[in-house]
């Protein structure tokens, strides 16, 4: 198993819902346990460039590149090793989605990712059920993403786990590496 991690939309934006899941501290050891087994690490940061889309429509609450609610919480971009790490910008709730991710991860010979951050049921949901797709071993960290609701935390942790990867705690990860 060749694996990487990916931090998807670890963003102020999002800071809310990642207190309120209790997050940081878990993805923050999680970045650290694969910055010391040398496992690359990708984030992703969403931004709305395309006011007409569809997306940014339905929301109506747009992030703009560079800005505050852009950048990444603190505590996790403290965490980053600017020199190894891959940033991915992404205008979609799929980190794959018109990025070079695939060809990145291809390029690591990554066969399996794992992913952390939010929101569970919108980016961490979708980047992970675009990577079964496109033939990627899904570890999607139940207790290293966090939703707006619980609901909807535990719902698109029970889809995940039918269907699309395995979904151990961000302890049995890192027990595992």
């Amino acid at each position: 198993m060749k694996l990487a991690l990916l931090v998807i939309d670890m963003q102020n934006s999002f800071e809310l819902q990642a207190a309120a899941g209790k997050i940081v501290p878990r993805v923050v050891k999680v970045i650290q346990a694969c910055h010391d087994k040398h496992i690359p690490v990708f984030f992703s940061q969403h931004h709305d460039p395309d006011r007409n889309s569809v997306l940014n429509k339905f929301w109506n609450n747009p992030i703009d590149r560079g800005t505050h609610q852009w950048q990444l919480i603190p505590d996790v971009e403290n965490t980053m090793d600017h020199e190894k790490d891959v940033i991915i910008e992404k205008c979609r709730n799929d980190a794959f989605h018109q990025t070079r991710l695939k060809e990145q991860l291809l390029d690591k010979k990554v066969d399996t990712v794992a992913i952390v951050g939010c929101l569970t049921n919108l980016c961490c949901e979708n980047t992970a059920r675009a990577a079964h797709d496109n033939d990627f071993n899904v570890l999607f960290l139940k207790d290293g993403n966090a939703a707006s609701k619980k609901e909807y935390h535990k719902a698109s942790i029970m889809n995940l786990e039918y269907g699309f990867g395995k979904v151990p705690t961000c302890q049995e990860f890192i027990d595992m590496l």
